[in-house]
């Protein structure tokens, strides 16, 4: 596999070293790309302490190959150049399978699309969304662009906005939840508000009210598994068709959650992307 990066204005004037440690790449991986002789600048190997003009092409060849078994299924492409792949996530389907030698989940679809187009990648997803929720999920194509998004949404530079339907009329439209989640010692699959939990913060606004529920607007600050529908569930509010969390309801054959949009600068590139998905048919239709 061989990636080509162009120096931009922003990374103009960098040392090679500086440039590859920029994507916050772990010291171990970058050890290896300079010893293995893995990095050329204009089709000569790099050195470490080369600087870099506006324009210069650094490549990068590593040897990698699809790791999960290829699924057959279409997939709905928003976004994809030599370094993301962004799609949307059906309803009903996980992002990864707990085996490499199962399939029926996003990788092993994502893995079937990189073959079909010839591309021998190694699938990297950058974050993950629950089973039942639909909309916006990044993958990367190298280690370095995975590397830069971890280090991204660690740092909230990944702005991610859902839309959600939760049960009844909030008395305060815009407000924010802060509340630590912890697990539930009482139920393998479910999170709870605890005291000795990882600190997470959500902010909602309401979008719409309707006769016992509403559209509300959420943008996390933290990223805990569960986090909206536990922040929510605690409010009195739980999303429509959330069992795990207290609501079921006949409108509802999953949870009501969708990956709505994402802003971030471009990993490599530097340019700003944002990106939104309309909400899917079966929340649509109470809307």
């Amino acid at each position: 596999m061989k990636t080509n990066y162009k120096i931009t204005k922003e990374t103009a004037g960098f040392t090679l070293k500086e440039y590859i440690a920029s994507f916050h790449l772990g010291k171990k991986k970058q050890y290896e790309f300079f010893s293995s002789k893995a990095i050329q600048v204009n089709g000569e190997i790099g050195k470490e302490d080369q600087i870099l003009a506006y324009g210069d092409c650094i490549t990068i060849r590593t040897e990698e190959s699809v790791d999960f078994l290829p699924d057959k299924k279409k997939l709905d492409v928003l976004y994809e150049d030599d370094y993301l792949l962004i799609i949307n996530k059906p309803a009903h389907i996980l992002v990864h399978p707990d085996d490499k030698n199962k399939q029926g989940t996003l990788c092993n679809i994502v893995s079937y699309y990189y073959q079909n187009k010839g591309l021998e990648y190694s699938i990297k997803y950058a974050h993950r969304l629950d089973m039942d929720t639909t909309g916006i999920l990044l993958f990367a194509k190298d280690s370095l662009t995975l590397a830069k998004l971890d280090d991204m949404i660690s740092k909230h530079e990944v702005k991610r906005t859902y839309l959600c339907l939760a049960a009844g009329k909030f008395k305060q439209k815009i407000g924010t939840i802060h509340a630590p989640i912890g697990e539930d010692r009482h139920h393998q699959q479910r999170k709870r508000i605890s005291k000795t939990g990882k600190p997470a913060i959500t902010h909602y606004e309401v979008l719409k009210e309707y006769k016992n529920y509403s559209l509300v607007k959420v943008q996390l600050e933290t990223g805990r598994t569960h986090q909206i529908r536990v922040h929510f569930s605690s409010i009195g509010h739980p999303l429509l068709g959330d069992v795990l969390y207290g609501n079921k309801d006949e409108r509802a054959s999953r949870v009501y959650l969708h990956s709505y949009q994402v802003e971030f600068i471009h990993p490599v590139t530097y340019q700003v992307m944002q990106l939104t998905k309309e909400l899917p048919f079966d929340m649509k239709k109470l809307v």
